[in-house]
């Protein structure tokens, strides 16, 4: 069983400058067997039918482009006034924190959990504890966990559905649960949906969080399910007054969205069913080709992920962090190491990429753990 995280003492001197995450990410990035990529692979633009409109470089669009905007109110079932667009999911999070929290606030995150979500709340001179989503249980959100490790001064929780890195699903009736809890001691929740997407349109869930509950702020892109990571097209959806906030203090960062980018990211979604189709089709079959591997192998274990593009393995008898190296090393090939999550001893894949990447880079794992 992992130690939990230890709570960061608020000292500004010591707050991250960097995600060492995406740093680490950035810096490995030219691998041939890359199963530390969590998205798919990259929409073919043909796709997106653009055309020579969609590269103007003027626009009113100061508060984001209205036709898009729209789309995505539509999408998501909520007020056109809840959308805040952002660059990527990433910057989602980190204007969502900023309108969010104030210096020597207390945040509460699940563990594992992605790094860069951490290192937000920190930077913005926060104190940062977890609360565990266990393995044991399939990683599902434990509101009663949540519950106990709430303080007088929590002001946000924060999670991701799918949960990365495992990609377990928090269904219905669990944020159900944990809006009451909001509602009763008077905190927000910050819902990372970027994985969230390939359940859209399933029987039953909700099309984002905030379909359930005000107290919920959700944030998702283009990049993980679409393909489209080079737009940086994202976006948050908040109850009104709080997205008017958001809009606002978005001028202390980056002010507006690229507007070919808006254009683009409007065309994308009007195609969605299509491209979203084709990609769960060849996901599904990666998936299967990834869970056959794990689970026939002696060392390793996991819970098994329903849906998405990640999983979260457990390695018996070995470290890590010396696999990593090995598998970089000696056969081009990459996974991400679980202490980027805070668990030393397992270390998530990805299986959104051409199959027969996937399948290479599966025997070469193979291999190294021989």
């Amino acid at each position: 069983m992992k130690k939990p995280r230890q709570v960061r003492p608020n000292v500004r001197a010591t707050r991250p400058l960097e995600s060492t995450y995406m740093e680490w990410a950035k810096a490995h990035g030219k691998v041939g067997y890359n199963l530390a990529i969590s998205g798919v692979l990259p929409c073919d633009v043909k796709l997106l039918s653009p055309s020579v409109d969609d590269f103007t470089m003027t626009a009113d669009h100061d508060y984001g482009w209205q036709p898009l905007l729209d789309r995505i109110a539509k999408r998501y079932d909520v007020d056109v006034d809840s959308v805040v667009l952002a660059h990527g999911t990433s910057m989602a999070n980190h204007l969502a924190c900023a309108a969010l929290l104030e210096s020597g606030g207390e945040v509460l995150l699940e563990s594992p959990g992605y790094d860069p979500l951490w290192a937000v709340p920190e930077y913005l001179g926060c104190v940062v504890r977890d609360f565990e989503r266990r393995a044991e249980d399939g990683y599902r959100l434990d509101v009663g966990k949540i519950e106990g490790a709430l303080t007088s001064r929590t002001r946000l929780v924060i999670i991701s559905n799918l949960h990365n890195p495992t990609g377990a699903l928090t269904t219905r009736t669990e944020l159900e649960r944990l809006a009451a809890l909001a509602e009763a001691r008077d905190f927000r929740v910050l819902v990372d949906e970027v994985y969230l997407e390939w359940l859209y349109g399933v029987k039953g869930e909700p099309r984002s969080a905030i379909n359930l509950s005000p107290r919920f702020v959700t944030t998702r892109s283009l990049t993980k399910v679409f393909g489209l990571g080079a737009l940086r097209a994202g976006w948050i959806l908040a109850e009104p007054a709080l997205a008017d906030r958001m809009k606002r203090l978005n001028g202390l960062f980056t002010s507006q969205m690229s507007h070919p980018a808006e254009r683009l990211a409007a065309r994308a979604l009007d195609h969605a069913p299509l491209l979203l189709e084709s990609q769960r089709k060849r996901v599904a079959r990666n998936r299967k080709l990834a869970t056959e591997f794990v689970e026939a192998h002696p060392k390793l274990s996991w819970v098994r992920p329903e849906t998405g593009t990640v999983g979260f393995v457990r390695l018996a008898d070995g470290n890590v962090d010396r696999l990593v190296e090995k598998l970089l090393a000696e056969y081009d090939t990459l996974v991400v190491p679980g202490r980027f999550f805070g668990v030393d001893d397992y270390f998530r894949i990805g299986f959104g990429m051409d199959a027969a990447v996937l399948k290479e880079g599966l025997r070469r794992l193979g291999s190294a753990l021989e």
